[in-house]
């Protein structure tokens, strides 16, 4: 497929995924993700959560050029299944490795280091997410956490561990009605 090709197809799956009422990243947040990745050019991305791979084919398209590998976290086995034959419309199915299962579970039992993380799953969760990641990270690294501003209520947690730990990072609302957390080293 050309990128003419590929933008059209992520139109179409981004209507799928409104019209079924499938949470994913926004155009924004995919830009967002697209410019953090032509930026710090990381070699091996981890994805929390999947849904149907909207985010990832848009984090492949720029990842692809700089020789980078991308594991994707998918819980539901349906979620996954629609997000492998996605990848597969789009050609990248050799490309990435994608996991099924429940993202607290899969974490301890990765062995590679990551320099480049994406989480927009559980929001309840993204303390236990961010614990199990800070060993699979390399020495300089980037994670990007979504739904940070609309879903505030349910990080409380998240929250206090960042300021107890005097732990800093940059809260960006690329959205009308949401952002994403930054944390850099």
């Amino acid at each position: 497929m050309n990128s003419r090709e590929i933008e059209e197809f992520l139109s179409e799956l981004k209507a799928y995924w409104i019209s079924n009422d499938i949470p994913n990243v926004t155009e924004k947040g995919a830009q967002f993700l697209k410019d953090m990745i032509k930026i710090k050019k990381p070699k091996n991305i981890l994805e929390i959560w999947t849904a149907n791979w909207y985010s990832t084919i848009q984090m492949w398209i720029v990842a692809q050029k700089i020789w980078t590998k991308i594991t994707t976290i998918e819980f539901s086995p349906l979620s996954r299944k629609q997000a492998l034959n996605n990848f597969k419309t789009v050609w990248f199915d050799n490309f990435i490795n994608s996991l099924e299962w429940n993202a607290l579970d899969i974490i301890p039992t990765l062995e590679e280091k990551y320099d480049f993380i994406f989480i927009d799953w559980m929001k309840k969760r993204y303390l236990d997410f961010l614990n199990l990641i800070w060993d699979k990270t390399e020495s300089w690294w980037v994670i990007i956490l979504d739904d940070v501003i609309k879903f505030k209520h349910k990080m409380e947690n998240f929250y206090e561990f960042l300021k107890e730990k005097n732990i800093k990072y940059n809260l960006l609302p690329i959205d009308e009605d949401d952002g994403v957390i930054l944390l850099v080293r």
